[in-house]
């Protein structure tokens, strides 16, 4: 196993009841992707630590900054009508407009949406120490709850609102395992060579999905900033042969969205 430098790596949760974080692609449906994508995790941390809106792409690039993510509980998706309204001043706010839109909206929510909730863990790292620093003492200071310097927190869509629980701080190494090993995270499909299921039957339930990582200033996905993602739905490690993993210090691995 190749090992390389000793990285700190910030661990958290963000939890709530149901999320949608619409396909870049979506219309008249409003499909959602499965698990928050990278590109959606930076906008987050930009807002709890204050950033203007479209001012911290570069900030939070591939080339600085790392994101590994997992799906803590079981999750599926449903598909509801949203009465969505022409907002074009503060009085249409109230409904009395004529035009109402009737939009497919899909949804993702935990298996027992009434007992559990969405749960997903967060690793991240920013080659800049100072805003790991600022980070980490905005997480370790923040009552429960937004903890937000500048948006409220929200599971994609404002009206999703969640909260973020801070597990602590981590040490990683980057490493090229020699065989199999257990990954919580989603694995990106280029740094997956196989799924080892052993002798003993293994229950999974996986999807392949197309996540963006990384904009432009135009708000735009760059010429790497999209990768298809082998996500589990159930939250359980998958055993998986990788190219390139990161080894924390508890032992368990992840793999960075890239």
């Amino acid at each position: 196993m190749q090992v390389n430098k000793v990285m700190k790596i910030l661990s958290f949760r963000l939890q709530g009841k149901m999320a949608h974080f619409r396909r870049y692609y979506s219309n008249s449906s409003a499909l959602s992707y499965t698990v928050p994508p990278r590109t959606t995790v930076a906008g987050m941390v930009a807002g709890l630590l204050g950033y203007p809106r479209d001012s911290y792409y570069g900030i939070f690039s591939l080339d600085h900054c790392r994101v590994a993510l997992m799906n803590g509980s079981p999750v599926k998706k449903q598909m509801q009508k949203m009465n969505l309204l022409m907002i074009k001043s503060p009085n249409d706010l109230n409904g009395s407009q004529d035009f109402h839109s009737q939009t497919p909206t899909e949804l993702v929510i935990p298996q027992d949406i009434r007992k559990g909730f969405l749960d997903y863990r967060i690793w991240f790292y920013h080659k800049d120490p100072g805003i790991m620093d600022e980070l980490e003492h905005l997480l370790k200071t923040a009552r429960p709850g937004y903890c937000s310097r500048g948006v409220s927190l929200a599971l994609g869509t404002a009206m999703h609102l969640g909260w973020m629980i801070f597990d602590g701080a981590t040490a990683g190494k980057e490493v090229v395992p020699a065989g199999p090993v257990p990954v919580l995270s989603v694995i990106p499909m280029p740094k997956l060579e196989r799924i080892e299921f052993g002798e003993s039957p293994v229950s999974y339930r996986l999807i392949r999905e197309e996540l963006p990582l990384e904009f432009d200033g135009d708000r735009l996905a760059t010429e790497r900033g999209k990768a298809d993602m082998l996500i589990s739905l159930t939250g359980s490690p998958v055993t998986a042969r990788v190219s390139s993993a990161v080894m924390l210090d508890d032992g368990t691995y992840i793999t960075w969205m890239e």
